[in-house]
């Protein structure tokens, strides 16, 4: 008969590697630890289970990235799109300082980290919005672009059509967070995922928050997105995500200046880098259907499959 959603969260743990219940959102449920049976073959490419969400879907992450790109062209970014390097033909750069991706002529302009467009982004509602503020504590609220995010155009055109059209049936639309997230020591988890949920995108194809890899470490000291930016790097620590490498994420870091994204990398630090200042990971995120039922035991040699 298969293995229900249902049946996969009784299969919780509350120390070492597994499914634990999410002890900061509501009947949600995470794997956590360095080798959790969260695997889940799609077709022919291995994938990680991150979350049961409240609404019963699967949260998952491929194992490997599929590209190594920037998040959004900056000035100088010579890539497909762009006439030519030094150019901002082809990038979401405005000389209007009404508009959330603003540049003035005294700033060097490195991307935009707003992952959609006016026509895309979306409040904690759900509902469309076509200004939001550039950073937390300052109510002023700025035009949004008319483009998504070059890494958004990538995941959702590029790599969405090299899919299988079985694969494509298999992914469900779905709401991601895309919020201003504080770079403080002041701040605590809960926060940093309240800050991440006041901004949506709804979609097929996105990326990891900051807040999923704080959360799918068991290193009693990583417990907010500042710890794993700070030496040691305790949030690399008995975490499945960082086998993946180094990772672009859909956080968006406040700042008056809106170009900085959260993102992971290889050596273990979670750091608000520029969205065009070199090249990153890119590591889907797609979400499965809550009806589907599973085959399999979830481990490295007996992933789980969709039957």
């Amino acid at each position: 008969k298969g293995i229900t959603i249902n049946d996969l969260k009784k299969l919780t743990v509350t120390s070492g590697d597994g499914l634990y219940k999410d002890t900061y959102e509501t009947n949600r449920y995470i794997y956590r630890g360095t080798k959790p049976d969260n695997y889940i073959k799609l077709d022919n490419d291995i994938w990680r289970i991150i979350s049961i969400e409240s609404d019963n879907t699967l949260k998952v992450i491929k194992e490997n990235s599929v590209a190594n790109i920037i998040y959004d062209p900056g000035y100088a970014s010579s890539i497909a799109g762009l006439t030519n390097e030094n150019s901002v033909e082809g990038t979401r750069w405005s000389s209007n300082s009404n508009d959330y991706c603003y540049r003035d002529n005294s700033t060097y302009y490195n991307g935009c980290n707003v992952w959609g467009s006016k026509t895309t982004m979306l409040d904690a509602n759900g509902n469309n919005i076509t200004k939001m503020p550039k950073e937390i504590g300052n109510p002023t609220t700025y035009n949004l672009p008319e483009k998504e995010a070059y890494i958004n155009t990538y995941l959702n055109e590029s790599y969405y059509a090299t899919l299988s059209e079985d694969f494509k049936n298999k992914i469900t639309t779905h709401s991601f967070n895309v919020g201003l997230v504080v770079y403080t020591s002041e701040q605590a988890l809960n926060t940093d995922i309240s800050q991440e949920k006041a901004y949506t995108w709804k979609g097929k194809i996105g990326l990891a928050n900051i807040t999923d890899y704080v959360k799918a470490s068991t290193d009693s000291s990583c417990t907010k997105a500042y710890d794993g930016e700070q030496s040691p790097y305790p949030c690399k620590n008995g975490n499945f995500m960082f086998d993946s490498g180094s990772g672009w994420t859909m956080s968006i870091r406040s700042s008056s200046v809106p170009v900085a994204v959260w993102a992971s990398l290889a050596y273990g630090r979670l750091s608000p880098g520029y969205g065009s200042y070199g090249n990153n990971n890119v590591i889907p995120v797609i979400y499965l259907s809550s009806d589907i039922k599973l085959n399999g035991s979830g481990t490295s040699g007996d992933p789980y499959t969709i039957r």
